[in-house]
């Protein structure tokens, strides 16, 4: 793992506040889990689809009333996830990450 990808995880790790419990701790390490599927990921599809199951499982703690809504907690894991992926697109490139919809933001 190179020094962002371990910088992008670390963040994301900490964007979600858990309760100093025994479902909280189960909680965080349910979060850390699905970070680290992102960070491992070898593909665009594959750091999509684990993106896409991190956020998901923020969102079912909210639903839940695991954790509080917060809109700042939840643009913070967009920022971050956004901004990851730019990187990863961009030490991952290959041809097939020059469609037009990604072209300005790589």
């Amino acid at each position: 793992m190179n020094l962002p990808t371990i910088a992008f995880a670390r963040s994301l790790k900490g964007a979600v506040p858990f309760a100093e419990t025994i479902q909280g701790h189960r909680q965080r390490r349910a979060w850390e889990r699905l970070v680290s599927h992102i960070a491992s990921s070898d593909s665009p599809s594959d750091f999509d689809r684990a993106a896409a199951f991190a956020e998901g499982y923020a969102q079912a703690l909210v639903d839940g009333e695991q954790i509080e809504i917060s809109t700042e907690r939840d643009l913070l894991i967009i920022s971050i996830v956004d901004e990851w992926r730019r990187h990863f697109i961009r030490t991952n490139g290959s041809s097939t990450f020059s469609t037009p919809l990604l072209q300005g933001h790589s």
